[in-house]
């Protein structure tokens, strides 16, 4: 499995784009030598390729109705979603639900989430929702709340 600093280091190198086409959209890792012939997760062994580029090294059909077959959501669909998430408006879970992505995705590694972030310009971003769930899930009462008599 290719680690996030692989990622973040491959994407800095080929500027989030496709190393064919440069293309910003449906980016993924490919192994230049596949992980079945000896090939490694390492920086050198990958190269970014959007999905189309992809499906074409590894000689399989690509519709571009449905580029990311990891959502079965379109862009359309998701654009008011995800302006509901960058207005605080439902946190990374909910968004994920409606998005019809899983759980264990990172949200911030979705084609859907980048892409708004480029369109609209936002560079960082927290969302307060969630920052507020985790602070009440891990607030730990201090002894000065408590009242003894």
């Amino acid at each position: 499995m290719v680690s996030k600093s692989v990622k973040r280091k491959l994407l800095l190198f080929w500027e989030d784009k496709c190393a064919v086409c440069g293309k910003q959209d449906y980016l993924e890792f490919h192994h230049l030598i596949a992980k079945e012939k000896g090939g490694t997760d390492e920086y050198d062994n990958l190269i970014v390729l959007c999905g189309c580029c992809h499906a074409a090294v590894h000689g399989r059909k690509y519709n571009e109705n449905k580029p990311n077959c990891n959502t079965s959501i379109s862009y359309e669909e998701a654009k008011p979603i995800l302006e509901e998430y960058f207005a605080n408006k439902i946190g990374a879970k909910e968004t994920k639900d409606r998005l019809k992505l899983s759980q264990k995705t990172h949200l911030s590694e979705s084609a859907l989430y980048k892409r708004y972030k480029r369109e609209h310009s936002i560079k960082d971003f927290y969302n307060n929702v969630d920052l507020i769930s985790s602070k009440r899930r891990n607030h730990v009462p201090d002894t000065t709340d408590v009242i003894i008599e």
